[in-house]
Order: C-alpha cells, then structure tokens, then sequence
C-alpha cells in the first residue's frame, strides 16, 4: 500500500455550469477520518526492517553436498519477519537459487522464501534479500537454514572473527543437516559459523490484512459521497 501524506491531499475543484449561470466551487475532500487512519497507518508500513544478524572475518568454504546449513537463535521477544536472505560470497550473485528457512526448535516451518540464482535480489551487507509475506515469530528458539547443493560454488563463511546480532536476537550456535530439511546438528566445534542465511525484521507485531485496506477504501468513497451531496445542483 502507499501511504500518502497530508499534504498531498489538495483542494477539488468543480465547475458546474447551467443555462443561467456558471458555479466554481473549490472544496477539500472531507476525509478526517481516512487522513487520521492513514497518520497511524503509513508509520507501519515504512518503519525500516532490521537486520538479525551480521559477522566479520571468518573463512569461506564451500558446501559441495546436499546440505542445510545455517545456525539456531532465540528471540526474547515478538518480531515479524519481513525479509529472508543468504551470504553472498563476492556480492556477485548466485550460481542457483537458494531457499532458506526458518523453523521452530522443534522443527516445525515458520517462513520460507527462495534467494533467486544472480545478483537480482536486494544486496544488504553482504547478503541477498527478498521479501516474503509477514510472518509472527512469538518469543522463544528457532533455526534459520539455507539449502545448499553439490551442483553450485555458493559459500558459507565458518569461524567468525566476531557476531553482531540484533536487539532480542540472541545467536545460539551452528547448525546443520543432510539433504533439504530441518537442520539438527549443532556443530559445537565449529562456532560462530555457518553464515548463510540471514533475516530482517519488524518489530510491531500485527500484520494488516486486506480487512485494513478495505476499510480506508470504503472512508475514502463515503468522502466523496459526501462531497457529491454538498454540490448544488
């Protein structure tokens, strides 16, 4: 949705003309109630995401199997994905498509998106995102993983220097699986690796829903409703 400032809203002006006479009239559209939805609205839908997790250092390596790899972290509180995304060695694009996931501790799906092969997605630090429907992350551990294949050169940075992550992102370890599925293996030995993939986030924690919009629509008609009344014949 695009979110429109006051001052965009500009006076209407209408000119009706009959046998006797010809009437100018310049009248603003009297949309109270849209423009103050859309002051508490538009706020929403532009806050900046941010970034969950960023490193320095460290080593790239190749994955050269059928592998899941990325790392397990917990949130202290809510958060909405927006974004999902994977390190790109080089920051010049991938050699296939990578989809990467976020699943729950347990293994259950919570969001998935798929990083195009190139360098079409979105370059953020390093990383490549695209954007994915909204997705509620309730407090409490997840495991984000990239799927990685024998037939691509993409990489993977192990052994960071350092870790930076996000307010209420809390980095828990490395991990790792067989084929396109949920990652268990903590690689212990292995720490501060397996970046990967990344997300970004919000941190309000209700997604508007077609509901939000109609509404504003149907403001909007009953305005000029208004308006069409209020013009003299």
């Amino acid at each position: 949705m695009v979110c429109i400032p006051i001052s965009a809203f500009v006076p209407l002006t209408i000119t009706r003309s009959t046998p006797m006479k010809t009437i100018v009239i310049k009248h603003y559209i009297p949309l109270g109630a849209l423009t103050a939805a859309l002051i508490v609205f538009c706020p929403l839908q532009t806050r900046a995401n941010t970034i969950a997790l960023s490193f320095t250092g460290g080593t790239a390596v190749g994955i050269g199997a059928n592998v899941t790899a990325g790392w397990a972290f917990t949130l202290s509180s809510p958060v909405l994905v927006t974004e999902l995304g994977l390190w790109d060695f080089g920051n010049d694009g991938f050699d296939t498509s990578h989809v990467v996931t976020i699943w729950t501790s347990t293994g259950t799906q919570e969001a998935q998106g798929t990083i195009p092969s190139g360098a079409g997605a979105i370059l953020t630090n390093g990383f490549r995102y695209v954007s994915i429907a909204p997705v509620l992350l309730p407090a409490g551990s997840y495991t984000i993983g990239g799927f990685y294949s024998p037939t691509d050169s993409d990489q993977i940075v192990t052994s960071a220097s350092t870790i930076t992550t996000a307010s209420g992102v809390i980095y828990d370890g490395s991990r790792i699986g067989l084929g396109f599925a949920f990652p268990p293996i903590d690689i212990s030995g292995v720490p501060n690796s397996n970046f990967g993939p990344n997300f970004q986030f919000s941190t309000r924690t209700s997604v508007p829903d077609a509901g939000t919009t109609g509404s504003l629509f149907g403001l909007s008609l009953m305005g000029l409703a208004f308006l069409r009344r209020k013009i003299p014949a």
